[in-house]
């Protein structure tokens, strides 16, 4: 984990908290909570809890204690380059909605490219490249990110298949074998219909690829490769917004680092395809 980028691991890790401790670290969230000087005592009073459950919870956080955490945490708030992200208000102008959805666009996609792991968006583009099948499961709102992926892979001559409902994934799931790929795409990690299908794969032997917001998530423990895209769980701007946004902006680097590694390829099936398409250059 990547102690320098607290606000993302945060996000991530929070799911599998319990209520009493996600409202703490919600605490620890709000501007100018923490500070610097801010002693776990002091914090102890201010949210009527135990230091030993503030400790605690910074370890499930992934950090050594108290103190790391608030290091890594007042560091990033405090930093000039900072930008928070912003909630609608009830009373906001077009001109304000307009802005903050931008806004905390471009703050997703800054994030995001501070954080993501190269070496294993690189490993996931071998395995994508080297299977012999590529099935794309996802539920919900997901699902137009594996299509998008599947459209993309389709120009480079590459073909995926996106199964849309329980029975077919199940179905696919159960002729997979160690020479295929399944890259799996869920906000929580924790679809009770997906994870049947992801369960099945991993038993058949596949690879499986996932991008999820959630570290903790069976999804991820599941995964021989998994990638994460962190967003806030705001309900509009959050899971309905950033979240789709940073998923198809990661897609987006997977497929050009596939592009990458197969360059002729790539060039003359994108040439092929255009044509079809009765596309100029």
């Amino acid at each position: 984990m990547n102690i320098d980028q607290p606000l993302p691991n945060i996000r991530m890790r929070m799911p599998s908290l319990t209520k009493t401790e996600q409202s703490i670290v919600e605490s620890f969230l709000q501007p100018h909570f923490l500070h610097k000087n801010t002693s776990i005592k002091e914090v102890a009073e201010r949210l009527r809890v135990s230091p030993a459950l503030l400790v605690k919870v910074s370890k499930k956080l992934g950090y050594s204690g108290f103190k790391q955490l608030k290091d890594a945490l007042t560091a990033q708030l405090e930093s000039s380059d900072f930008t928070p992200s912003e909630q609608l208000l009830p009373d906001d102008s077009c001109d304000e909605i307009i802005s903050k959805v931008l806004h905390n666009s471009i703050n997703a996609l800054t994030e995001i490219l501070d954080f993501i792991d190269s070496q294993s968006l690189s490993a996931a583009a071998e395995a994508i490249l080297n299977a012999r099948s590529i099935e794309f499961y996802a539920a919900g709102a997901s699902s137009i990110v594996c299509e998008d992926f599947q459209q993309k892979l389709l120009r480079i001559g590459m073909k995926a298949s996106v199964p849309m409902e329980r029975h077919l994934m199940l179905m696919s799931a159960s002729l997979l074998t160690e020479h295929d790929v399944v890259l799996v795409v869920s906000h929580s990690g924790q679809t009770a219909d997906l994870m049947d299908s992801v369960r099945l794969a991993k038993q058949s032997g596949a690879k499986i690829i996932s991008i999820t917001n959630n570290y903790n998530a069976e999804l991820s423990q599941l995964s021989d490769i998994p990638l994460y895209a962190p967003s806030s769980p705001e309900p509009v701007m959050g899971k309905n917004g950033t979240a789709r946004l940073v998923k198809l902006a990661m897609i987006d680097c997977l497929y050009a680092t596939i592009v990458n590694k197969m360059p002729d390829v790539a060039e003359k099936n994108l040439n092929t395809t255009h044509k079809a398409l009765g596309l100029r250059e």
